[in-house]
């Protein structure tokens, strides 16, 4: 299993085209079945356009349960994780396929 480092990997977590450039990179493990651990560390405040445009792209594309079992996001602040999980559970009450 491989761990992507947010902080390294894009040049933030506040734009559309920062969540776009994650989309791109998390696509190719979903795409070979791949688990993959998000690491949350040293990052900046996320957005909604952030998640849009990364992690709701996967869901809409691959399904929730798919994105449950590929993407693993560690190194994670409570606030953080309670953000995904917010975002997510919106995501998919008004977004359903």
């Amino acid at each position: 299993m491989k761990t992507i480092y947010l902080k390294d990997t894009v040049a933030g977590t506040g734009t559309n085209a920062e969540g776009f450039s994650l989309y791109i990179l998390l696509k190719t493990y979903f795409d070979t079945n791949e688990v993959v651990f998000v690491s949350f560390a040293n990052t900046t405040a996320m957005s909604s356009s952030f998640f849009n445009s990364s992690f709701g792209e996967l869901i809409e594309k691959y399904g929730l349960n798919k994105f449950r079992e590929i993407v693993r996001p560690t190194e994670i602040t409570k606030s953080q994780m309670e953000l995904i999980r917010k975002y997510i559970n919106w995501h998919t009450q008004n977004y359903k396929s």
